[in-house]
């Protein structure tokens, strides 16, 4: 008889001892739980396809005609551009919106740069901040048929906000003021939409950043924050495992001790 309530009190002990440290790993880490669970719940709810925002733009360039083809003489313009410029690694022919009117140019990527040539001439085009306001009109796809106003046109060259990757400067980049508080970001050398941002993006974002705990980057998923949190998380499942064992395992030996 005594040994058995010998058994009950050192289990008593062993759970209280577990349970506290249960308690005070659940009260520091519970915080980065529920910011894990409200934020895995949010991206999993949002449709990727939206958040991409493929809805928010459309094609600003022109159809190439073949009679333009014909008249241009594109195979042999091609050949002149690679003698022009030996290490293009990728050559395109775009009728694109330059200085009011839409020009064939030849849109040309040579040594990690892009560039822009004329058709006729091969001259490299300078874009304006005119020509890139009215692309950036161009790429905009309105909201029930109604263009929304330009915010701002900003030229950025050396840095840019977190939702730009800096790979993409330099880029000019044009707010628009409407409802998605839509963003669109064009090549300063080409006038290519390089990516596109809006308010749902910017929240999908900031839910990635605080499930993921990279605060900077936002693109490691091995940090060594979400490593310690994820190892304490397991401990804790553990603990909780094991106090719950403990509670029937209890009630069992009370149960036999009353027989």
């Amino acid at each position: 008889m005594v040994s058995g309530s010998r058994i009950i009190i050192t289990m008593r002990k062993k759970s209280w001892n577990v349970r506290k440290v249960h308690r005070w790993l659940t009260l520091l880490f519970g915080i980065q739980l529920i910011i894990w669970a409200i934020t895995g719940s949010f991206m999993v709810l949002m449709q990727l396809h939206y958040i991409h925002g493929d809805h928010l733009v459309q094609e600003a360039d022109k159809p190439i005609s073949e009679a333009a083809l014909v008249e241009l003489n594109v195979s042999q313009r091609f050949q002149d551009v690679v003698q022009a410029m030996p290490g293009a690694t990728n050559v395109i022919l775009v009728n694109r919106l330059v200085a009011g009117e839409f020009r064939y140019v030849f849109q040309v990527t040579a040594n990690e740069s892009k560039s822009l040539l004329t058709a006729d001439g091969l001259e490299i085009v300078e874009l304006t901040e005119g020509d890139i306001l009215a692309l950036a009109q161009r790429y905009y796809r309105p909201i029930q048929s109604r263009q929304a106003q330009v915010d701002r046109v900003e030229f950025l060259s050396e840095s840019g906000p977190s939702e730009l990757h800096p790979r993409h400067l330099p880029v000019w980049r044009v707010d628009f003021l409407d409802r998605r508080n839509t963003s669109l970001y064009l090549s300063a050398q080409t006038g290519e939409l390089v990516t596109k941002r809006h308010r749902a993006w910017r929240w999908f974002d900031l839910a990635w950043m605080l499930h993921i705990m990279d605060y900077q980057e936002r693109e490691n998923i091995s940090t060594p924050w979400i490593l310690f949190f994820t190892i304490t998380t397991f401990f804790i499942a553990i603990t909780g495992s094991y106090l719950l064992l403990r509670h029937f395992s209890t009630r069992w030996w009370r149960q036999l001790w009353r027989k």
